[in-house]
């Protein structure tokens, strides 16, 4: 069965509305906080010459860290140091991230970033992003004293460009349906209106290019996408930059925005981009 964004947007409103309004939400993060993947956020993790970098790994919008539970375990075996993080959790609403505005996520992202450097002694890490995650990184870059301290950054279905929301919000602001400071969304979740396409968010994000100087960029899409829309704004456009359409790594792969992150193949290309020198194919047979 296909799932309308429309629909999934509607959902996610409810399901914010009902938990900002919980006299529960208090107390939940320190429940969450105690759930975790097992070898992650592990200071005492050994960088090697094979892996140098701490790796990072920051979640989407409406998800949290736990979202990273295919890719990171299989990354932590691989012998890499990983790391991540809850961002952008709002008003009494602890379940999920990514609903701040997305400036507090970057400095939030900027803070644990640069503890993450010093308590491993480190002066650049490696960074994987999903949707927002993938944009939250480049602000910190551009404008919170990132410059300099990211070497390789692979972005999953990031939200580079902005999103029409399958033409939603083209429409609506054509009609005046909606506007990007109503107090609901303010309230609520203001990082979804930032993230439309030409909002003022978006605009000084990608003022004077959208690759961050010294970094290696790549970046996956799917065709399915129906988050990031069209799904060819998840690219970047700059020297050396490698974009991929995760369907022509595997045809019969039916991945959409949210489901990339646990594909074999996704974790194949991640793993290729982080160690070219190691590279294998990533195709179907990735899956097995």
């Amino acid at each position: 069965m296909k799932i309308s964004l429309s629909s999934v947007f509607n959902a996610a409103v409810l399901v914010l509305t009902a938990l900002s309004s919980s006299s529960e939400a208090a107390a939940l993060p320190a429940v969450l906080e105690k759930r975790g993947i097992s070898g992650i956020n592990n200071f005492d993790c050994k960088l090697t010459p094979a892996h140098p970098r701490p790796l990072l790994l920051v979640h989407a919008t409406l998800l949290n860290l736990d979202s990273w539970s295919t890719l990171a375990p299989y990354l932590i075996d691989e012998g890499y140091c990983v790391f991540a993080l809850t961002y952008g959790r709002h008003n009494n609403i602890p379940i999920v991230g990514g609903l701040a505005p997305i400036e507090n996520s970057a400095q939030e992202l900027a803070n644990f970033a640069n503890n993450v450097l010093a308590r491993m002694n480190a002066s650049q890490l490696d960074y994987v992003g999903h949707s927002q995650g993938g944009i939250l990184g480049r602000y910190w870059m551009k404008y919170l004293g990132g410059a300099g301290k990211v070497h390789r950054m692979v972005g999953i279905a990031p939200i580079t460009h902005g999103t029409t929301l399958s033409g939603m919000a083209t429409i609506a602001k054509a009609l005046q349906i909606f506007d990007p400071s109503q107090p609901f969304f303010d309230g609520v979740a203001p990082s979804f209106f930032q993230m439309v396409e030409s909002s003022d968010f978006m605009k000084k994000l990608n003022a004077g290019g959208d690759v961050a100087p010294g970094v290696i960029h790549s970046n996956i899409a799917t065709r399915f996408d129906e988050v990031v829309t069209p799904w060819e704004t998840c690219f970047q456009n700059g020297p050396g930059v490698t974009n991929v359409v995760l369907q022509d790594l595997c045809l019969l792969s039916l991945n959409e925005h949210l489901t990339i992150i646990n594909s074999k193949v996704v974790l194949q290309f991640v793993l290729n981009q982080l160690s070219p020198a190691t590279a294998k194919t990533a195709n179907c047979l990735s899956i097995f």
